[in-house]
Protein backbone atom coordinates (compact mmCIF):
# COMPACT_ATOMS: atom_id res chain seq x y z
CA UNK A 1 0.00 0.00 0.00
CA UNK A 2 2.86 2.39 0.86
CA UNK A 3 4.44 1.66 -2.51
CA UNK A 4 1.32 2.53 -4.42
CA UNK A 5 0.96 5.79 -2.42
CA UNK A 6 4.62 6.64 -3.15
CA UNK A 7 4.08 5.81 -6.83
CA UNK A 8 0.95 7.98 -6.85
CA UNK A 9 2.85 10.90 -5.32
CA UNK A 10 5.69 10.48 -7.81
CA UNK A 11 3.24 10.58 -10.71
CA UNK A 12 1.60 13.72 -9.30
CA UNK A 13 4.99 15.38 -8.83
CA UNK A 14 6.03 14.49 -12.38
CA UNK A 15 2.78 15.86 -13.78
CA UNK A 16 3.24 19.06 -11.81
CA UNK A 17 6.71 19.54 -13.26
CA UNK A 18 5.44 18.92 -16.78
CA UNK A 19 2.61 21.40 -16.33
CA UNK A 20 4.83 24.05 -14.77
CA UNK A 21 5.59 25.49 -18.21
CA UNK A 22 1.93 25.62 -19.23
CA UNK A 23 0.34 29.02 -19.10
CA UNK A 24 3.68 30.71 -19.61
CA UNK A 25 3.65 33.25 -22.42
CA UNK A 26 4.98 31.95 -25.73
CA UNK A 27 8.07 33.63 -27.11
CA UNK A 28 7.18 36.83 -28.95
CA UNK A 29 6.72 35.90 -32.59
CA UNK A 30 5.16 38.71 -34.60
CA UNK A 31 1.95 38.16 -36.58
CA UNK A 32 3.80 38.84 -39.81
CA UNK A 33 5.71 35.59 -39.27
CA UNK A 34 2.68 33.50 -40.20
CA UNK A 35 3.35 31.20 -43.18
CA UNK A 36 2.79 32.88 -46.53
CA UNK A 37 0.94 30.21 -48.54
CA UNK A 38 1.15 31.77 -51.98
CA UNK A 39 4.62 33.21 -52.31
CA UNK A 40 4.58 32.56 -56.08
CA UNK A 41 5.70 35.93 -57.46
CA UNK A 42 7.86 36.82 -54.46
CA UNK A 43 11.58 37.02 -55.15
CA UNK A 44 14.04 34.79 -53.36
CA UNK A 45 16.16 36.47 -50.69
CA UNK A 46 19.01 36.95 -53.16
CA UNK A 47 16.77 38.33 -55.94
CA UNK A 48 17.80 35.54 -58.32
CA UNK A 49 14.41 33.87 -58.94
CA UNK A 50 10.73 34.10 -58.16
CA UNK A 51 9.36 31.36 -55.95
CA UNK A 52 7.35 30.11 -58.97
CA UNK A 53 10.68 29.16 -60.54
CA UNK A 54 11.76 27.06 -57.55
CA UNK A 55 10.82 23.38 -57.46
CA UNK A 56 10.81 21.10 -54.46
CA UNK A 57 11.43 21.97 -50.82
CA UNK A 58 11.24 25.75 -50.72
CA UNK A 59 11.77 27.61 -47.45
CA UNK A 60 11.05 30.93 -45.78
CA UNK A 61 12.42 32.73 -42.75
CA UNK A 62 10.92 35.43 -40.59
CA UNK A 63 13.59 37.77 -39.26
CA UNK A 64 13.36 40.38 -36.52
CA UNK A 65 14.34 43.44 -38.52
CA UNK A 66 12.03 42.93 -41.51
CA UNK A 67 8.24 42.59 -41.78
CA UNK A 68 8.37 40.51 -44.97
CA UNK A 69 9.54 36.91 -44.98
CA UNK A 70 12.75 35.98 -46.73
CA UNK A 71 12.18 33.29 -49.36
CA UNK A 72 14.58 30.55 -50.40
CA UNK A 73 14.44 28.13 -53.33
CA UNK A 74 15.45 25.28 -51.04
CA UNK A 75 16.00 24.25 -47.47
CA UNK A 76 19.72 24.05 -48.25
CA UNK A 77 19.72 27.69 -49.36
CA UNK A 78 18.06 28.73 -46.10
CA UNK A 79 20.41 26.64 -43.96
CA UNK A 80 23.46 28.08 -45.74
CA UNK A 81 22.11 31.64 -45.34
CA UNK A 82 21.33 31.02 -41.66
CA UNK A 83 24.85 29.71 -40.98
CA UNK A 84 26.36 32.90 -42.44
CA UNK A 85 23.84 35.39 -41.06
CA UNK A 86 23.83 37.23 -37.78
CA UNK A 87 20.19 38.32 -38.13
CA UNK A 88 17.74 37.29 -35.42
CA UNK A 89 15.42 34.66 -36.87
CA UNK A 90 11.95 34.28 -35.36
CA UNK A 91 10.95 31.18 -37.28
CA UNK A 92 11.85 29.10 -40.33
CA UNK A 93 9.42 27.17 -42.49
CA UNK A 94 9.77 24.61 -45.26
CA UNK A 95 7.26 23.65 -47.92
CA UNK A 96 5.32 20.69 -46.55
CA UNK A 97 5.72 18.04 -49.23
CA UNK A 98 3.09 15.97 -47.40
CA UNK A 99 0.52 18.39 -48.80
CA UNK A 100 1.94 19.55 -52.13
CA UNK A 101 3.54 18.28 -55.27
CA UNK A 102 7.13 19.01 -56.25
CA UNK A 103 5.64 21.55 -58.69
CA UNK A 104 6.52 25.11 -57.58
CA UNK A 105 3.09 26.47 -58.54
CA UNK A 106 1.27 24.34 -55.98
CA UNK A 107 0.66 26.80 -53.11
CA UNK A 108 0.23 24.13 -50.44
CA UNK A 109 1.13 24.40 -46.80
CA UNK A 110 4.27 25.12 -44.85
CA UNK A 111 5.62 23.36 -41.79
CA UNK A 112 7.91 24.74 -39.10
CA UNK A 113 11.37 23.44 -39.87
CA UNK A 114 12.00 22.35 -36.30
CA UNK A 115 8.93 20.05 -36.34
CA UNK A 116 9.29 18.48 -39.80
CA UNK A 117 10.61 15.09 -40.84
CA UNK A 118 13.29 15.30 -43.53
CA UNK A 119 14.57 12.99 -46.22
CA UNK A 120 18.26 13.63 -46.90
CA UNK A 121 20.61 11.94 -49.35
CA UNK A 122 17.82 11.29 -51.88
CA UNK A 123 18.13 11.46 -55.68
CA UNK A 124 15.42 14.06 -56.45
CA UNK A 125 17.03 17.15 -58.03
CA UNK A 126 15.26 20.47 -57.49
CA UNK A 127 16.26 21.81 -60.90
CA UNK A 128 19.23 23.75 -59.54
CA UNK A 129 21.63 20.87 -59.20
CA UNK A 130 20.70 20.36 -55.54
CA UNK A 131 19.10 17.51 -53.65
CA UNK A 132 18.17 19.51 -50.54
CA UNK A 133 16.52 18.10 -47.43
CA UNK A 134 12.82 17.54 -48.17
CA UNK A 135 10.43 18.38 -45.31
CA UNK A 136 7.24 16.53 -44.41
CA UNK A 137 4.74 17.03 -41.61
CA UNK A 138 3.81 13.34 -41.82
CA UNK A 139 6.39 10.62 -41.19
CA UNK A 140 4.51 8.20 -43.48
CA UNK A 141 4.85 10.60 -46.40
CA UNK A 142 8.59 10.92 -45.72
CA UNK A 143 8.84 7.12 -45.76
CA UNK A 144 7.03 6.92 -49.12
CA UNK A 145 9.33 9.59 -50.62
CA UNK A 146 12.43 7.79 -49.31
CA UNK A 147 11.22 4.46 -50.74
CA UNK A 148 10.92 6.09 -54.19
CA UNK A 149 13.97 8.37 -54.15
CA UNK A 150 16.34 6.85 -51.60
CA UNK A 151 17.88 8.68 -48.69
CA UNK A 152 17.34 8.51 -44.97
CA UNK A 153 14.77 10.11 -42.69
CA UNK A 154 15.80 12.45 -39.90
CA UNK A 155 14.47 15.22 -37.73
CA UNK A 156 15.57 18.85 -37.75
CA UNK A 157 18.70 18.12 -35.72
CA UNK A 158 19.86 15.71 -38.42
CA UNK A 159 19.89 18.09 -41.36
CA UNK A 160 23.35 19.43 -41.96
CA UNK A 161 23.90 22.87 -43.42
CA UNK A 162 25.84 21.29 -46.26
CA UNK A 163 23.29 18.61 -47.16
CA UNK A 164 22.73 19.55 -50.78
Amino acid sequence: MALSRALHLAILASASLLLAGCGQPAPDVPDYCAPEPTAGDAMTHDGALTMNECSGPQAQACVADQEEPLYFCSTSDLLDWQADSDREVHTTLTRDLSDVDWNPRDPGDWVAMDTAWYVVGHDRDNGQGQTPPVGFSDLGDAEIFASKHGGRITGYDGIAKDSD
